[in-house]
């Protein structure tokens, strides 16, 4: 791996680790709703349909963590929460796919939450990208990213998120107290 790709991975690990340090709610999803463009509109827009279908099938495997370990995803993050917003979980990435790059079958976070026997399941999927331009997939725009110079994008295709399929926190999780 280069060194500029090494960087940016280690910003945004050091970054997403800090959870929600001062700007970190505006620069990963702003409020945490998702806005109006990340409503539950998606099931009438045949684009997004199509993205959450594409998603549930290449995470389908990933769903148990020890798959997307042994496909290279490594733990970047431990869980993110903002009390009285919600989660986002434990995010993991895979390095490789972390550029200027947005594509549907190739999402560079997995995001996970224990499940009540304490195994972690996936519950999002998370587009992270270094584009100049603020990127766009199936007619959504990405927000402002983890760390300066990236946009991201949630997607809660394995789990219900009353906030929208695209919001950036789910209200219905908590992170696991220590």
């Amino acid at each position: 791996m280069n060194h500029t790709k090494k960087g940016l991975l280690s910003t945004a690990a050091a970054v997403l680790a800090l959870g929600l340090a001062p700007g970190t709610a505006l620069a990963h999803g702003g409020s945490g709703h998702g806005g109006s463009d990340h409503s539950d509109d998606w099931r009438k827009n045949d684009d997004q349909r199509r993205l959450v279908r594409v998603l549930r099938h290449v995470t389908d495997d990933y769903r148990w963590l020890e798959n997307a370990e042994a496909d290279g995803y490594k733990k970047i993050t431990e869980c993110i929460d903002n009390p009285g917003v919600g989660a986002m979980g434990f995010h993991y990435a895979k390095e490789e796919l972390i550029d200027d790059k947005t594509q549907a079958r190739k999402p560079e976070v997995l995001v996970y939450m224990p499940n009540e026997y304490g195994r972690y399941k996936l519950v999002a999927a998370e587009f992270i990208s270094t584009a100049a331009e603020r990127p766009s997939i199936a007619g959504l725009d990405f927000e402002d990213g983890p760390f300066p110079g990236s946009f991201a994008l949630h997607a809660w295709v394995w789990k219900d998120n009353p906030d929208g399929m695209f919001a950036a926190f789910n209200p219905d999780l908590s992170c696991p107290k220590k």
